[in-house]
């Protein structure tokens, strides 16, 4: 019986994180090692719990992929991005750009599903808006997933856990010009489950429900999904009543974009 495989492909060689001084987020680091024992599952349970409490980001480490499968998938990751010298001058931003948006690349954000898993990138760009209304750089930690929760888990849970405002703003000097690649997994909910809080919950019956928008108008995930997707880039942004604050609505629900 024939071997398997894997075709050749370009190695993905990955830049150097920044040394530059920033700002960045303290959030939380979930070692899934811990998961061999129960005060070890009980302290993940609690740990995962407060980060999608409060802030709503965490890093995942040990989590099974080996090292050499990680590159293996950026490896595969580039194909699409290998273009010639001539077709890289079309992408990068031109000053005017930069200075049109303030180096904003992508606006201030929620994701729309359940959860959002990113492998940590050594290019500095993502950044969460915290608690206090500053954002935050996310850190490279080598070999670590980014999960940050989604509106759907936001409305399922009554706003207990909570989809945290992100963006993607210019990379730091010493890492301007270099390629940021991305490896992403958007999880959702079942396409006939209605967004409603889950009124049972005695955890929510504790701490109280916020809902976006009234139960019985409430989208379902098929709805809300295919909304989110259809208004990206084409909807007409309207002023907020918060301060760079711009809104949409869909499915019956206002998104905001943050500038």
């Amino acid at each position: 019986m024939p071997g398997t495989l894997s075709p050749e492909t370009p190695l993905h060689i990955p830049p150097p994180p920044t040394k530059e001084n920033l700002d960045f987020a303290d959030l939380a680091i979930i070692d899934l090692t811990k998961f061999g024992t129960p005060e070890g599952k009980s302290q993940l349970v609690r740990d995962v719990r407060n980060a999608m409490s409060t802030v709503g980001f965490f890093y995942v480490i040990n989590h099974g992929y080996t090292q050499e499968q990680t590159r293996r998938i950026f490896d595969i990751a580039e194909i699409p991005f290998r273009v010639s010298d001539e077709e890289k001058q079309n992408y990068p931003r031109s000053l005017d750009d930069e200075i049109k948006t303030k180096n904003v690349w992508l606006k201030g954000h929620t994701d729309f599903g359940s959860l959002s898993l990113l492998w940590s990138q050594p290019v500095s760009a993502l950044q969460i808006l915290d608690p206090q209304g500053n954002w935050k750089w996310v850190k490279h930690i080598d070999n670590a997933l980014v999960v940050n929760a989604g509106d759907a888990l936001e409305f399922m849970t009554g706003h207990f856990y909570k989809g945290t405002i992100h963006r993607v703003h210019q990379p730091p000097t010493d890492q301007r010009g270099l390629a940021r690649l991305g490896v992403f997994y958007f999880a959702v909910f079942n396409d006939d489950v209605k967004l409603v809080p889950l009124q049972e919950s005695p955890v929510l019956q504790r701490v109280g429900i916020i809902r976006r928008t009234e139960d019985d108008s409430a989208p379902s995930m098929i709805t809300y999904r295919k909304g989110r997707v259809a208004a990206y880039g084409q909807a007409v942004l309207k002023e907020g009543k918060e301060k760079g604050v711009e809104e949409e609505e869909v499915a019956g629900v206002v998104i905001r974009h943050y500038n």
